[in-house]
């Protein structure tokens, strides 16, 4: 078990730094280089993120006109690393967006999986490649950082500014059956605005780091697009690949795809890196019974539950399985501890983040009241 905290000076500091810690707990770097993405900065019938094309996911996270600002190109500083056969490319780059309602030049890092790696091919034509989830904006000059890992995963927790944290993670579920897959990938990401209306933590724009948070799309054209969530991979019910988000999936008209706790599947045709995705909830099982439940009021103390990754079965009967859970985090309620504490339960100690910051009144800027995680620090 492995634990690094550090200040990051950029997005490239940070991107090193990921890096660094993860080869160093036993993953494999591919490359380091600089790749073109492309934004598409006004609402689209077509342009959205696809498998043949280099759109960044900025242009899939909302048809806010939040993100449809500046220069429709960036450079991008790539990494990419490798793990039992599964490859994670990460982006750091910079564009100009709206962040709290205020117009400036700020930072993402994103990430796509592919399956497998042809280094004779292009970024966005890896196979079976999806781009994924992000965290960012951010800050351009980071405040701090946070890596977790044992070797099967990366926990990377961003504290932007004082109090307030993005979170992103990907590897391999702690499994709970014998199935091929089993790798993911998940970022918080709150969707933000051009305005300076109160920014409340609602099923709309928060989207939750291990937990149902596929961004909803009303655009039947757009069903074929990606879209910021938490991925897993599970090829069962006859599934070659079987890549799935977890989301509650209530704009899908087919109720054989619309997952309560879980995901649809991913259509395998050339084009297509995502699928039509469903709305954002925190009142997921894990979430509600996390918040909702505690602290408990003889002791003041907050139970801390599993992040379970569970999908309907295919064809739809109703039933649903379990398929594991993301490993060393936990939710919790925050209510009686701050930021960067830490809980030791034996030999293992837990330290607690918001998921976007502690905060109650509603401001311009994300907030998430006492909803909380915990990663596991020592073993």
């Amino acid at each position: 078990m492995a634990y690094q905290t550090g200040a990051a000076a950029d997005i490239d500091a940070l991107l090193t730094a990921l890096k660094n810690f993860a080869v160093a707990n036993g993953w494999t770097l591919l490359v380091q280089d600089t790749v073109t993405l492309s934004f598409y900065n006004s609402y689209p019938s077509v342009g959205y993120a696809r498998h043949d094309n280099t759109y960044s996911l900025v242009s899939s996270l909302s048809s806010s006109s939040a993100y449809k600002q500046g220069a429709t190109s960036a450079a991008a500083t790539r990494v990419v690393l490798a793990r039992a056969g599964v490859t994670y490319q990460f982006f750091g780059f910079h564009k100009s967006f709206y962040k709290n309602g205020v117009l400036g030049t700020y930072a993402v890092l994103e990430a796509w999986v592919c399956d497998g790696w042809n280094g004779g091919v292009a970024a966005h034509q890896q196979t079976n490649n999806r781009k994924y989830a992000l965290i960012g904006p951010l800050a351009t000059a980071l405040y701090a950082y946070h890596l977790f890992s044992n070797g099967e995963y990366v926990h990377l927790v961003v504290e932007e500014t004082p109090g307030r944290f993005r979170h992103l993670s990907f590897g391999f579920l702690a499994k709970y059956a014998d199935f091929a897959g089993g790798q993911y990938l998940t970022a918080g990401c709150p969707i933000e605005s051009a305005t300076t209306s109160a920014y409340d933590f609602n099923i709309t724009n928060a989207l939750i780091p291990f937990g149902m948070n596929g961004q909803n799309t009303t655009k039947a054209n757009l069903t074929n697009y990606a879209y910021a969530g938490t991925y897993v991979r599970a090829d069962i019910d006859g599934l070659s690949v079987g890549w799935r988000v977890l989301n509650r999936g209530s704009s899908w008209v087919d109720a054989a795809n619309g997952d309560a706790y879980g995901g649809g599947t991913y259509s395998n045709v050339a084009t297509s890196r995502g699928g039509p995705s469903g709305t954002t909830t925190t009142r997921a099982l894990a979430h509600d019974l996390a918040y909702h439940c505690s602290p408990q009021s003889w002791n003041g103390l907050a139970p801390m539950l599993p992040c379970y990754a569970g999908v309907f079965r295919s064809p739809y009967n109703g039933n649903w399985t379990l398929l594991g859970e993301f490993p060393d985090v936990r939710f919790l309620n925050i209510a009686n501890l701050n930021p960067g504490d830490e809980l030791t339960l034996g030999t293992d100690v837990w330290k607690v983040f918001p998921v976007f910051a502690k905060e109650y009144s509603v401001l311009a800027e994300p907030i998430s009241y006492d909803y909380g995680l915990a990663y596991r620090k020592v073993v």
